[in-house]
């Protein structure tokens, strides 16, 4: 599980990510300055969305990680696992 294991490090890259960009997209839409601060409505917005989308983005690496930690069942590797679970 060492490879899955490195690339669930980008969640939290892609949540920052996101959140900074709906920020910026929200208030260019709003007709504001890109650095303007966003009221408390606003700040969990932002975060509950880019959450989501970070979720939706890593967690099949979640499944896969799991799977090849199981002690119960024997993968020739991360293919094999993705294989067996799309099955």
């Amino acid at each position: 599980g060492f490879v899955p294991g490195l690339f669930g490090t980008s969640h939290g890259a892609l949540q920052f990510m996101a959140y900074e960009d709906l920020k910026e997209r929200y208030n260019k839409y709003r007709n504001r300055v890109s650095d303007t601060k966003l009221n408390t409505v606003e700040y969990i917005m932002m975060a509950a969305v880019s959450k989501i989308f970070a979720v939706a983005a890593t967690y099949p690496y979640q499944v896969v990680r799991a799977r090849l930690q199981d002690q119960h069942n024997t993968y020739s590797g991360v293919f094999d696992v993705i294989h067996r679970t799309w099955r």
